[in-house]
């Protein structure tokens, strides 16, 4: 009778953990496309509930790092980053162990947590993990070289926040050169055109006038190419400032006033 009991229990046990697996699963796509939509209210408690028992079942899930990731910028965005600091953890320990089969979450999940450090002031933190984001984009023929170039410069930025100015450069440049052998579409060009932002923002900082204005004039030409548009006023800004501390205040107005 007991053996009887067990062999038809069974079945009932793994029906039961089949759909506790996929409720998670669907508290863990429900709480990220809340999250992604900016609400993070009804986000949160999906995502907690959700990601660490979908971690637990099935690791080597890519939304695993992706939810962790949410969760430690939903812990920011409520003034909370010793609770950041343990989701953001968790998200690399889960890419570092649990996909390598998936290099395209892994370099995601580097890429997006050393960026948000180096937002948060920490480049000695960043850059780590910056480098090997570029490392699993350089290596990875599945991942789109505009990607790598993209990975490049932003190991450029956390070199500059790190005042090694000659690293900085030479990353730019090679995400120069890896642009330089696509086509040239309007998404090529953008990308471009933020990586000519970024120098011209480090030359701008170093007293080199004449060479960042350059370089701002050809990050709007290209980004005005490309598709995300938004980042002109960003670009227009900071030429603008430029333009105004060389004491020409009019071409200053002139450029920023078509992105207010």
């Amino acid at each position: 009778m007991h053996r009887l009991f067990r062999t038809l229990l069974a079945p009932l046990l793994a029906g039961v953990l089949l759909a506790s697996c996929a409720s998670y699963s669907s508290k863990v796509d429900s709480g990220l496309w809340h999250y992604n939509a900016g609400l993070p209210a009804q986000a949160i408690p999906l995502l907690v509930e959700g990601v660490p028992a979908l971690d637990a079942a099935s690791p080597s899930d890519p939304r695993v790092p992706q939810g962790y990731v949410a969760l430690a910028n939903l812990a920011l965005q409520d003034k909370k980053p010793d609770l950041a600091e343990k989701f953001f953890e968790k998200a690399l320990v889960n890419a570092q162990t649990h996909q390598a089969g998936s290099p395209n979450t892994k370099r995601s999940t580097f890429n997006v947590v050393g960026m948000r450090l180096l937002g948060l002031g920490r480049p000695s933190e960043a850059l780590p993990l910056l480098v090997e984001a570029a490392r699993i984009s350089e290596e990875t023929p599945s991942i789109p070289r505009r990607l790598f170039a993209i990975d490049l410069d932003n190991m450029g930025i956390a070199q500059a926040a790190l005042g090694n100015d000659a690293a900085a450069d030479a990353s730019a440049a090679r995400a120069g050169m890896v642009l330089d052998r696509l086509e040239q579409t309007p998404l090529v060009k953008g990308t471009r055109g933020v990586v000519c932002y970024n120098v011209a923002y480090r030359l701008a900082a170093r007293g080199k006038d004449a060479e960042a204005e350059t370089a701002f004039r050809e990050s709007l030409e290209l980004i005005s190419a490309g598709p995300e548009k938004w980042r002109l006023k960003i670009v227009a800004r900071e030429y603008g400032k430029l333009l105004t501390k060389l004491g020409r205040s009019a071409e200053a107005e002139e450029v920023t006033r078509p992105y207010r």
